[in-house]
């Protein structure tokens, strides 16, 4: 039996699942519909929940009632994946401004997760990041994950 697909979902499409414009919104619980059907592992991590926290009360409520409807694994801040997301924020792939930004690609690779999906387009799904990602993953000997929008599911 072929293992299932491990995609980390990043804290933008938690929220957009009620909190972004209609295109965003139903791609977004497309995205989840199809996971569920194709039997995707999905994850996120205490960095997302770190961001929910920081956010107003019903983006968060809402935000964390997604966690749990889908059954997201939360996985762990480790010391690698900080270290790794200072390499991206050091080699200027990520502003230091944005490091959460870079944690999730760390978790995302250091955990060694297939995809990682993002609404982010200013600093994740972005093709600047993409290649240094591969450029800087390979250098250190963690896997590249699939970057891409819950769209391109």
């Amino acid at each position: 039996m072929e293992k299932p697909i491990r995609i980390y979902v990043e804290t933008s499409v938690i929220s957009a699942y009620h909190f972004a414009p209609k295109s965003m919104m139903s791609a977004t619980r497309l995205f989840f519909e199809k996971a569920a059907e194709e039997g995707y592992e999905l994850y996120t991590s205490e960095v997302t929940i770190a961001e929910l926290e920081k956010a107003r009360e019903e983006v968060k409520e809402k935000s964390l009632d997604i966690i749990r409807r889908f059954g997201l694994k939360v996985a762990p801040r480790t010391i690698e994946a900080r270290e790794l997301a200072e390499e991206y924020v050091n080699r200027g792939m990520i502003p230091g401004k944005y490091r959460m930004d870079a944690e999730h690609i760390a978790i995302a690779s250091v955990l060694d997760y297939d995809v990682l999906v993002s609404w982010n387009l200013a600093h994740i799904v972005k093709l600047k990041t993409k290649r240094m990602v591969q450029i800087i993953n390979r250098e250190k000997g963690y896997k590249v994950p699939v970057i891409i929008r819950p769209d391109e599911v």
